[in-house]
């Protein structure tokens, strides 16, 4: 009886033993075969041709930050970005009182910051303008980066050799705001605003943006001839706005707001010149040729395209792993620090009108999609930064014959509203900078 128990007992704990072993092994994602009984292959030698293509334009009217400013680039050129906003009404029918008892102090433009890129002590010059056409409505697809809207060519508001300050609150009728831009705009405009109080310009927000369509801020490039920045606002901000500050016989230090909601339309004008540059010598039109040196860059600048010609040469496979690599290529003149490398790259293809769409892996939580920069990886006795993606769905599409093989191609994460920019190594090249493609793959046994 006891010998019976011992057993049902040693039992009992083999079985426990293998339930706690429930740990997943993911064979092929992280673990190369290191036995032909796994029967998959580890390559890196397909060959990849790399070249960079100007962007067409990128979608310019849904997003969390606009941006305005401009900034040369010894390796990549000249960039260039306006913003366009429409404002609203704080509340319906707006009664300021007899406009001929209403007198102008000011009328203040109110950007929050959300950041810059390039060289934020140098100072710059901009200009706003009043938008003589209208932005609503919106196309069903939304404004893209050429699109830029008429204004009136009087300056409506200027700040000259502006630096910002990002850290430094701002005090307002003794009040401490955070920081952000202030323009002063025309008196006369401010005059005319209150000359529209009980009005019907003045009813709702519709009648108000037909009569005020919005304004164009943007880089006076004749005042600002050198280097400065693009700096990032966030137009939604509470802090960000029209105000107008007016008095009358009786009453003075009288204020009110026209603020720029979620639902207003904004939209960003860029403009790029690679001409002489590094990043220009590198530009390409065809499918087949195989750089050295590629680049990507945000604000509807450039993108790097990848193809695999003899991706279709596997065939009946299982592909475990894939993964573009990408490794940074130092620039010499130390260039990097100033503009400095994107935190986050994406791999996309395109569609059958040549529009970029995402790839499934990038929609993947296991394994993760990739394009977050490893800050410093070692190759010999040298420190890269590098960027990995996984493309192993996508090449399995294509390889069964589900998706048309279309290529692939880096851009700047959210790069309607970034300017960050990158020159990496191509697959033309012998050392470490290679672009390569790693990939791991089970051949199917019929």
């Amino acid at each position: 009886m006891n010998r019976i128990r011992q057993k049902r007992l040693l039992l009992l704990l083999a079985v426990v033993s293998l339930l706690g072993c429930n740990k997943t092994t993911y064979i092929g994602v992280d673990i190369l075969p290191g036995t032909d009984d796994v029967g998959a292959i580890y390559t890196d030698t397909f060959t990849l041709f790399t070249n960079t293509i100007l962007e067409d334009s990128v979608l310019a009217s849904s997003t969390s930050n606009n941006a305005a400013g401009a900034i040369y680039d010894p390796v990549f050129g000249k960039s260039y970005a306006s913003l366009f906003t429409q404002f609203l009404l704080s509340t319906n029918d707006v009664n300021l009182g007899d406009p001929d008892t209403l007198y102008i102090d000011s009328v203040v433009l109110t950007m929050a910051y959300g950041g810059y890129y390039g060289y934020k002590d140098v100072p710059q010059t901009f200009n706003v303008y009043r938008l003589t056409e209208d932005m609503d409505p919106k196309p069903e697809g939304g404004y893209y980066s050429n699109k830029s809207f008429s204004v009136d060519p009087n300056v409506l508001g200027r700040k000259e050799f502006f630096v910002p300050n990002f850290t430094d609150s701002v005090t307002v009728l003794n009040l401490r705001l955070p920081p952000h831009m202030r323009i002063r705009l025309s008196d006369r405009f401010g005059q005319e605003l209150l000359e529209q109080s009980g009005g019907f310009n003045f009813s709702n927000d519709t009648a108000f943006k037909d009569y005020f369509k919005g304004i164009c801020v943007t880089p006076d490039t004749a005042s600002t001839p050198y280097s400065a920045s693009v700096i990032y606002f966030n137009l939604t901000s509470l802090y960000s706005g029209l105000h107008l500050y007016w008095h009358t016989p009786t009453r003075d230090s009288l204020t009110y707001d026209f603020p720029i909601g979620s639902a207003e339309i904004r939209s960003e004008y860029f403009k790029h010149n690679h001409a002489g540059t590094t990043m220009g010598q590198h530009l390409s039109t065809s499918v087949s040729d195989n750089d050295s040196l590629v680049f990507v860059q945000g604000l509807g600048g450039v993108k790097t395209r990848i193809t695999i010609p003899a991706i279709d040469s596997l065939k009946d496979v299982v592909i475990n792993k894939a993964e573009i690599v990408l490794t940074q290529k130092i620039d010499p003149s130390k260039t990097d620090s100033i503009f400095k490398t994107p935190p986050q790259i994406v791999c996309v293809t395109a569609d059958s009108s040549g529009k970029d769409i995402t790839i499934p892996d990038n929609l993947q939580f296991f394994p993760n999609p990739g394009g977050v920069k490893i800050s410093k990886v070692t190759l010999g006795r040298e420190s890269y930064a590098q960027y990995r993606f996984s493309v192993a769905t996508q090449l399995q599409q294509i390889v069964s014959g589900i998706t048309e093989d279309r290529g692939l191609f880096l851009i700047i994460y959210k790069r309607s509203e970034s300017a960050d920019r990158i020159m990496a190594g191509g697959n033309n090249r012998t050392d470490n900078l290679k672009m390569k493609l790693d990939l791991v793959y089970t051949p199917i046994r019929k």
